[in-house]
C-alpha cells in the first residue's frame, strides 16, 4: 500500500540534534493536534540553545538570556513560528522518525488545501541543523534546495497524484442505496 501522508525528509548530520527535534516535534504535535496550545516560555524551555539562536525576537517578547539572530528577510520571529506550528496550519501531525542512519521524516496530513504551506516546517527542522531534502507537500514530489540567503527553492521530481480517491458515480449509489 502506498503512503499517502505529505512529508519533508531531511538529513541527519548530527543524532543528537535529531533526537532533540523529535522530542520537540512530539510536544509540538501534542499540543497542535489535542488543541492545547502552551505559553511563550513552555516553548522557550522546550527548545535548544543552538535552535533559538536561530530566531529573532521582539523588544516585548520573553527572551532567552543570550544573543539571537538579528530580524533578517528570512528570518523568522519564534513566536510566529511557534503561532503557526501550533495553532494555524491546517494539519495533523503524525510522526517524526529516523528512516535511515543520516536521514529522517516528518509525516503530516493537511486537513484543507492550501493549509499553510511548508516554510514553516523547513524553517523548525532548519533550526536544529537538519537539512530538509525532499517533500511531498500533496502538490508534488520536489527536491529541497536550501539557499545561502536563508531561502530555499523546490524542483518538482513528480507531479502529485490525488490522495483520496473519490468515485462521484460510486458515492452516488452508495447514497441512494441508504435511501
Amino acid at each position: 500500500m502506498n503512503n499517502t501522508n505529505c512529508y519533508i525528509e531531511f538529513d541527519i548530520d548530527y543524532t543528537e540534534k535529531y533526537n532533540d527535534l523529535k522530542h520537540t516535534f512530539e510536544l509540538l504535535k501534542q499540543a497542535k493536534n489535542n488543541c492545547e496550545p502552551k505559553n511563550d516560555k513552555f516553548w522557550l524551555d522546550n527548545f535548544p540553545k543552538y535552535s533559538l539562536k536561530k530566531f529573532y525576537f521582539l523588544d516585548d517578547d520573553i527572551k532567552p538570556n543570550f544573543k539571537t539572530s538579528e530580524k533578517g528577510e528570512f528570518t523568522w520571529h519564534f513566536y510566529s513560528l511557534i503561532l503557526l506550528l501550533e495553532t494555524d496550519y491546517e494539519i495533523e501531525y503524525l510522526s517524526c522518525e529516523m528512516k535511515e542512519r543520516d536521514r529522517g521524516r516528518i509525516e503530516f496530513d493537511p486537513y484543507s488545501y492550501p493549509y499553510g504551506g511548508i516554510s514553516g516546517l523547513i524553517t523548525f527542522i532548519k533550526s536544529f541543523d537538519c537539512h530538509p531534502a525532499k517533500t511531498d507537500d500533496g502538490t508534488g514530489i520536489y527536491e529541497i534546495h536550501l539557499l545561502k540567503n536563508g531561502d530555499f527553492d523546490l524542483i518538482e521530481i513528480k507531479q502529485a497524484e490525488p490522495k483520496k480517491k473519490f468515485d462521484v458515480k460510486i458515492e452516488i449509489q452508495k447514497f441512494i442505496k441508504k435511501l
